[in-house]
């Protein structure tokens, strides 16, 4: 089985358009939260004045695709950076040897609610053929194998708040059986949508109090944020034939599943626990080599204690021992593509050697009791990453990065 190593990274996130501005903000434990209006006046002119949430603020989508759906826009800004960020050469490598996993965990919100507006308001209106070119959760890769002219296979992967991590996990496995020497993996995200908040708000998981705080005792649930992760995957063998930078190696990767509600997890059962056990297993590692741990944490209630309690059986008193954080506490909660920028803070801090805050975790919960690094960052050699998600519909999945 081919080993995978990362060699480029491209982000757009709320704290920053690209990898160097994620890695700042990252660093100084910036927070993305601002009023939609004051990020957007435009765009988000039908909203509440006063509603908070993570937008993007400052981005310029690629004038090739200023006419896709938000989701789609981010994911090919992403994929530019991380193609130029790995140097690899399109115009040496087999088209059909480049494999895409790119996904979304909804697809094409916004383009869905101004055409839905759109009949509404009347209903003789013709729907343009493009409409469904901006709809579905796979057409970010669709655009992205069209606008570089590749051929190799793609695989789609949807998993709710777990997706990027999925499409991940996914273009590792394509390298590792041999159909690709190299593959475009992670996912974009545009919920901020009337309908998605609307939603979101009726399940109980948005903040009231307008504060994501991951693991505080006073967290009341989360805030969306937008955005996309991409990472650019090599085979080991591949990316040292052209002499590549490597950020780091993947060590060992796992799925797991937790079916027992929806939109949320049972603190009795052990889905989690066993995906993690299983993920010790194949990197063939103890708890306590790893160096750092990048949670899901989204500051529900619920959530972050089934989160913890399935790390510390999983664990065990190792679990103490890890320093920790969950970055949703910058970025937003960025729903399908979380997991992929995720893995991209874990590779940022095991190359620059930092472990990233928790930001708002001024009153830690008794009950959440692992190293979560409250407020600032610290300096940390890292060797060992671990990034879990989870997703609605019991989705669950971890990565094991390796310097």
């Amino acid at each position: 089985m081919n080993k995978v190593v990362i060699t480029g990274i491209g982000v757009v996130s709320p704290i920053g358009n690209n990898a160097d501005e994620f890695t700042r903000s990252l660093k100084q434990g910036i927070v993305g939260r601002r009023s939609l209006h004051e990020a957007n006046p435009e765009r988000f002119k039908e909203f509440d004045a006063d509603e908070i949430a993570f937008p993007l603020s400052g981005f310029k989508p690629p004038p090739y695709a200023k006419i896709l759906d938000p989701n789609i826009q981010y994911s090919m800004a992403a994929t530019e950076e991380a193609l130029s960020d790995s140097r690899l050469d399109l115009s040496w490598v087999d088209h059909e040897r480049i494999g895409i996993a790119v996904s979304s965990s909804k697809g094409g919100m916004y383009t869905f609610e101004h055409y839905n507006e759109r009949m509404q308001n009347r209903p003789s209106a013709l729907v343009a053929a493009r409409v469904y070119a901006n709809l579905l959760p796979n057409i970010a890769t669709q655009w992205i194998a069209r606008h570089w002219e590749l051929r190799g296979p793609a695989k789609v992967a949807v998993a709710a708040c777990a997706t990027g991590l999925f499409a991940i996990i996914e273009g590792i496995r394509m390298i590792e059986q041999g159909e690709a020497d190299c593959c475009i993996a992670g996912a974009g995200d545009a919920s901020l949508t009337r309908l998605m908040l609307a939603g979101y708000r009726q399940m109980g998981v948005l903040s009231k109090n307008k504060m994501i705080r991951p693991y505080d005792l006073r967290r009341d649930g989360f805030l969306i944020g937008e955005g996309a992760g991409i990472l650019i995957l090599e085979s080991e063998v591949y990316a040292k034939a052209r002499k590549a930078n490597c950020y780091g190696k993947v060590r060992a990767h796992v799925y797991g599943f937790e079916p027992s509600h929806p939109i949320s997890f049972d603190e009795r059962s052990n889905g989690l626990e066993r995906c993690l056990q299983e993920l010790l297993k194949r990197g063939g590692i103890k708890p306590r080599e790893i160096d750092y741990l990048n949670l899901h944490g989204t500051g529900t209630q619920s959530g972050d204690r089934y989160e913890t309690a399935q790390i510390k059986k999983a664990f065990g008193q190792d679990a103490y021992q890890i320093p920790a954080s969950s970055t949703k506490s910058m970025t937003g909660h960025m729903v399908g593509a979380s997991g992929a920028v995720e893995v991209i803070t874990s590779l940022i801090a095991m190359r620059d050697g930092f472990i990233p805050p928790t930001a708002n975790l001024e009153i830690p919960d008794p009950v959440c009791d692992l190293d979560c690094t409250p407020l600032r960052s610290k300096d940390k050699k890292i060797n060992l990453a671990c990034s879990i998600s989870l997703g609605f519909g019991g989705q669950l999945a971890a990565i094991l990065l390796e310097k």
